[in-house]
């Protein structure tokens, strides 16, 4: 690196830097080209100097996640020289350095959570929650470094976000290059739990030890070889659904289901035709009415499912829209049952419907539990009949 572009680094001149440019305009091009190597943006993010360092940041982005010759990013320089301040701004500006893998897989998150900084701990959690992921060359995520190193602080503040973001993203149970869990390594080194109080808040998030995870019986191409149930079927065809349609068109598919669920569900409350004044009963024959409460139903629950399939986010999104659904169905069978003919019959029928496949899920599950009990092979399957 040119020596008066170091100096120009180290004391924040963003005047000197330019003068340099114009000089030579491919003077950032050829340390980029460089795959490892101390940049301006290096120097100066370890000086502190903060306009510099956004600066450069705008010139070359690629300097933030370029490694020098030690393994380490500009930010990763910065927390070991202490820049807070200057940390904190380049992350609001880019929040994905917090996860630049530095030397032996430790990113910036990782850093931060050996150096027990807590205050940047939560800022790279705000701007970045994806972070947690990350996990280093020996399978240490961020729970075990905390763990390990005696951060009990840092130890708190994941533990209490993991509980309250309800975290799908962090491997809470993940297994590191010793084959410990989180909760292996926290009851190893116990003296850092006052009063057992982190070990409890780590059970209610779901942590275990590596001796209580449930162990594969089968290995990958023994599953592979087994025939494919209809439950198997299903649960394929509706992840197909949604990873195969693009956003535009899930949003076009989702608006007309929403026309149909709104469609079939008001013909339950005002069928052709009207209803008796006396009774409140739908005036068209019971012949009829049976053909328009099939094919209604089956037009409502095809649309609350293809609903469902669409939904592009999985976890409380999709658990919620259950319940919603659920009670929506609830209600349409009321309110078929109460217009119909037969009011009984048919609010049993919409039950007896609703509950055919969740009782041939678990028709399926008695039978995969019975036959691990069983030593004669091979047993008969419900669903033979669903073999592709």
């Amino acid at each position: 690196m040119d020596r008066r572009l170091q100096q120009a680094a180290e004391s924040g001149s963003i005047s000197d830097l330019y003068a340099l440019i114009d000089e030579n305009p491919c003077i950032l091009e050829n340390i980029d080209a460089m795959p490892f190597v101390n940049t301006p943006l290096h120097i100066a993010a370890a000086c502190g100097k903060i306009a510099f360092s956004v600066e450069m940041l705008n010139l070359k982005p690629s300097f933030a996640k370029k490694l020098n010759t030690n393994g380490c990013s500009p930010l990763h320089l910065a927390v070991e020289k202490d820049q807070q301040e200057l940390v904190t701004w380049l992350l609001r500006i880019d929040p994905s350095l917090a996860g630049v893998k530095g030397r032996e897989g430790i990113t910036l998150f990782h850093l931060l959570v050996l150096r027990g900084n807590v205050d940047l701990v939560v800022e790279c959690l705000v701007t970045s929650p994806e972070c947690i992921r990350d996990v280093s060359v020996t399978g240490q995520n961020a729970l075990h470094l905390a763990v390990m190193n005696e951060r009990f602080e840092v130890l708190q503040v994941l533990t209490g976000w993991i509980q309250r973001m309800k975290c799908r993203m962090v491997q809470r149970n993940e297994v590191n290059g010793d084959g410990l869990t989180f909760l292996d390594i926290l009851r190893t080194h116990g003296q850092i739990d006052e009063g057992g109080e982190l070990e409890q808040a780590a059970l209610k998030t779901g942590c275990m030890e590596a001796a209580s995870l449930p162990k594969l019986m089968k290995k990958t191409y023994d599953f592979f070889k087994l025939p494919i149930t209809f439950w198997a079927y299903c649960s394929t065809h509706t992840r197909r659904i949604s990873s195969d349609t693009s956003d535009e068109a899930r949003g076009v598919f989702l608006i007309i289901c929403t026309l149909l669920i709104t469609a079939t569900y008001q013909t339950s409350l005002q069928p052709p035709g009207g209803v008796t004044q006396s009774e409140g009963h739908a005036v068209m024959k019971q012949t009829f009415f049976i053909v328009l409460w099939l094919s209604n139903t089956i037009g409502f629950c095809c649309a609350l499912f293809y609903t469902y399939s669409l939904l592009p986010a999985r976890g409380l999104l999709t658990l919620w829209f259950f319940y919603i659904g659920a009670s929506l169905c609830v209600s349409y069978a009321l309110a078929m049952a109460v217009i119909s003919p037969q009011p009984l019959v048919f609010l049993t029928a919409c039950f007896a419907l609703y509950l055919l496949f969740p009782l041939y899920v678990l028709m399926e599950v008695f039978l995969r539990q019975w036959r691990r009990h069983q030593t004669v092979a091979p047993d008969p399957k419900l669903s033979w009949f669903w073999k592709v």
